[in-house]
């Protein structure tokens, strides 16, 4: 049986441990990291934390809205390998009829959508790692291997313990000022969910400076449970000039084979970006976003 807690209502330490022995096995989906991104979440929850979902939720001129909030790529179903293949549909069906709303980006192991969401495909990359960084080396591409070549020529230097909050600066100075979207309290959020990242689990920031000292890259991963997350990055229009984040990501590499079983890119349907992530001998995933438009004119047709 399916059952809609309020968030007081959740037994956190179920909550993680199934999060824990999922197959998903997502920092996404812990309630602390939850706790950030969506202050007001509640839960769909089957039998005794057997699968649960998080419904990341919000009001707007009384209208109940569920939608993917910043920092989390997927969300979803979180459930046992042995979950049968209707796990998906039971919980998606079991939303609450309060919500005239509904966006939600799925994870990769979500199926068996039901007719009533309208459905779009969305691209990640996920590089698995071998203990041996000579091995991970062969699957980069030519243009790869050229650009860690000129990277080395450039006397590049490496931060290992940079700022978040540097990196930060580094996007808003650059690609950010495009990122209409991403607001001062966004900006906020993050730094405060990197706080909790490294209370919980692991976090690590890398910058890259130039041979005058000039920081132009930085990137900041999560690590949970074997995988590494690639969630934020800052890059100057002089570190692309000077391969740097190619460096930068190479250096991650090396320094977490053996340590941690994957790197998930989080990314992209960019064409660009996505080439970038191929280029290190990643592997395409895919995984859903839904939606479910219930509002009543005017407000249904706008949001079509």
């Amino acid at each position: 049986m399916i059952r809609y807690l309020k968030q007081h209502q959740i037994d956190r330490n179920k909550w993680d441990s199934c999060i824990q022995s999922s197959v998903q096995k997502s920092v996404y989906g812990c309630s602390w990291y939850l706790d950030v991104i969506c202050s007001d979440w509640d839960a769909l929850v089957e039998d005794d934390y057997e699968s649960v979902m998080p419904v990341t939720k919000n009001s707007k001129y009384l209208m109940n809205y569920i939608y993917p909030p910043f920092f989390a790529q997927q969300l979803g179903i979180f459930h046992s390998a042995a979950a049968d293949d209707q796990v998906c549909a039971r919980f998606l069906n079991a939303i609450p009829k309060v919500y005239s709303f509904i966006e939600i980006n799925l994870n990769t192991f979500n199926h068996n959508i039901p007719e009533s969401f309208a459905t779009k495909s969305n691209r990640n990359y996920i590089l698995n790692l071998h203990p041996d960084h000579s091995v991970i080396l062969s699957g980069y591409s030519e243009n790869l291997t050229r650009n860690l070549k000129k990277a080395v020529k450039n006397e590049l230097q490496i931060n290992r313990n940079g700022s978040v909050l540097d990196v930060i600066t580094l996007f808003r100075s650059n690609r950010g000022r495009f990122v209409e979207n991403l607001k001062d309290s966004n900006y906020h959020d993050f730094a405060r969910l990197c706080n909790a990242v490294e209370k919980n689990a692991a976090l690590k920031v890398y910058t890259v400076s130039s041979s005058t000292g000039e920081m132009v890259a930085g990137a900041v991963f999560f690590e949970f449970m074997g995988t590494g997350i690639f969630i934020f990055s800052g890059l100057s229009s002089t570190g692309k000039n000077l391969s740097a984040m190619p460096h930068l990501i190479d250096t991650y590499l090396k320094d977490v084979a053996g340590k941690i079983k994957i790197l998930d890119f989080e990314g992209s349907n960019d064409q660009e970006l996505a080439r970038f992530y191929k280029s290190f001998g990643s592997t395409e995933c895919v995984y859903l976003q839904i939606k479910k438009n219930q509002l009543p004119p005017p407000w249904k047709w706008f949001k079509n």
